[in-house]
């Protein structure tokens, strides 16, 4: 069909749109024309171009669901490292102890009670402290018990005076260190009114002789502490031994302890 050719048809609307000059470019044809796929097609790029946005728009969307997914599961914790064999070079068990060095005399309890102090213990014999733990300037044949020796002991103990008697045993200990109480917290310098509270559930006894003051705790089996007292009632030294010896020895007067 040929197309007029005249200036009037150009504002004629059929000569603008072919649809309108040839109906039967309607349909499929026109809508093929124009890009436009009839319902149920893809035809050409156009189709091909469809199915790859479809395809990235499910693959973000995958995406999304899985980084989703990640972020509710939380980080779960670091594995712990392998446990190592820590045994010592020397192939002695791990739970094997260790050896703890020997506790110097500073390091270990020191009370002065009825029975003694430390190894410095009433019965014990002259020879076996000489050789251990030792003894200290020993002395025998005094002016005023010529039999007895007389010695000092070593380390923390080394103002506790130690007599012993012929026969070699140690039967009397005198204490006068500032820093070695009894077990029950009297000291060098505890005054006459403490001493009296801290032995209130023991037998306990003034002594007196002219201007010399004393108080003597005894406990059951006998064994007792003579606490001499100086002029301000304040405790000077302390002496371990046999109760009966110490009162007697302490009221006569005597020069010294035989």
């Amino acid at each position: 069909m040929s197309v007029p050719t005249c200036p009037g048809c150009r504002r004629d609307p059929a000569y603008r749109d072919p649809a309108r000059r040839d109906p039967a470019r309607s349909g499929v044809a026109n809508l093929a024309e124009r890009g436009i796929a009839p319902s149920g097609e893809l035809p050409g790029r156009l189709g091909s171009a469809a199915l790859n946005v479809v395809k990235r728009t499910g693959i973000l969307i995958a995406a999304g669901l899985l980084l989703a997914l990640g972020g509710c599961g939380g980080h779960k914790p670091a594995a712990a490292p392998p446990a190592t064999n820590s045994a010592p070079a020397s192939g002695q068990p791990s739970g094997a102890a260790s050896a703890s060095p020997s506790a110097s005399p500073s390091a270990v309890l020191v009370e002065f009670s009825v029975d003694g102090v430390g190894p410095y213990q009433i019965g014990a014999s002259l020879t076996a402290l000489k050789a251990s733990p030792g003894l200290d300037a020993p002395t025998t044949g005094g002016q005023t018990c010529p039999d007895n020796t007389v010695a000092q002991g070593t380390g923390a103990w080394h103002d506790v005076q130690l007599h012993f008697r012929k026969d070699g045993n140690l039967f009397l200990l005198i204490n006068k260190s500032t820093s070695i109480p009894t077990p029950s917290g009297a000291w060098v310098g505890t005054t006459l009114a403490q001493l009296k509270t801290i032995y209130a559930s023991t037998q306990g006894e003034d002594l007196a002789r002219a201007t010399s003051t004393a108080y003597l705790v005894t406990t059951q089996s006998g064994q007792a502490i003579l606490f001499d007292l100086g002029p301000s009632r304040q405790v000077t030294d302390m002496i371990a031994g046999d109760g009966p010896y110490l009162k007697a020895t302490f009221l006569s007067g005597a020069a010294d302890y035989c």
